[in-house]
């Protein structure tokens, strides 16, 4: 759900721009050193002006503390299992609104017995285990790899809590969301290892 390029975002643009020229006034840095820090800052600033975005739209539905709920879960999984990248800000926008939309809004509306949840429990499990951790492309190559065995241990972790709290309560309001984002999740992560694996990128050392 998260982007990887492609930023054509005003506000975040106007304070990005007014800290780079204070960067380049120090003459400290040359425009390579600068075009990382404008990447780090686009991909910190877009999540953070996406993020509220998207919450200032579940507001107005009276959905905030849904959005809140599944936003801690999916963030706590995804930072370590990684996923499907958009290449442009709009459509990473559209894509993450959308994939909350479905898991608070529409697929709660479905009735799951406990068969159903634990086919997709073990959905879940098996994509993590399988594709976790999924980096972008453009970090496929420059990051270690030594530790990607013990980050998909933690995400496997992490991943069974949530669940864990679906089947403890699933009754609850907020179980059925956070138990289809996170579906979403791996059917994003498992669509992000088919593409790969087709167009023969390396996803292990």
């Amino acid at each position: 759900m998260v982007r990887n390029g492609g930023f054509n975002v005003p506000v975040s643009n106007f304070f990005i721009r007014r800290i780079l020229d204070r960067i380049r006034l120090l003459n400290q840095y040359d425009e390579d050193d600068i075009d990382m820090m404008r990447y780090s800052l686009q991909a910190i600033l877009w999540e953070i002006e996406k993020l509220i975005i998207i919450f200032v739209l579940f507001s107005l539905i009276g959905r905030h503390d849904y959005f809140l709920i599944t936003l801690m879960a999916l963030i706590s999984i995804r930072v370590i299992a990684g996923g499907y990248h958009s290449k442009t800000a709009i459509k990473c926008l559209l894509v993450t609104l959308f994939g909350f939309f479905l898991a608070i809004v529409v697929l709660p509306l479905i009735n799951l017995n406990t068969l159903q949840i634990t086919i997709l429990t073990g959905f879940c499990l098996w994509v993590t285990f399988l594709a976790a951790p999924m980096r972008t492309i453009e970090k496929e190559a420059i990051q270690n790899k030594d530790k990607d065995g013990q980050k998909r241990i933690y995400v496997l972790i992490i991943t069974s809590i949530w669940l864990a709290f679906v089947f403890t309560f699933k009754t609850h309001a907020y179980a059925y969301p956070v138990l289809w984002v996170i579906v979403l999740q791996n059917a994003q992560l498992l669509f992000e290892y088919l593409r790969r694996k087709k167009l023969n990128h390396p996803l292990e050392s």
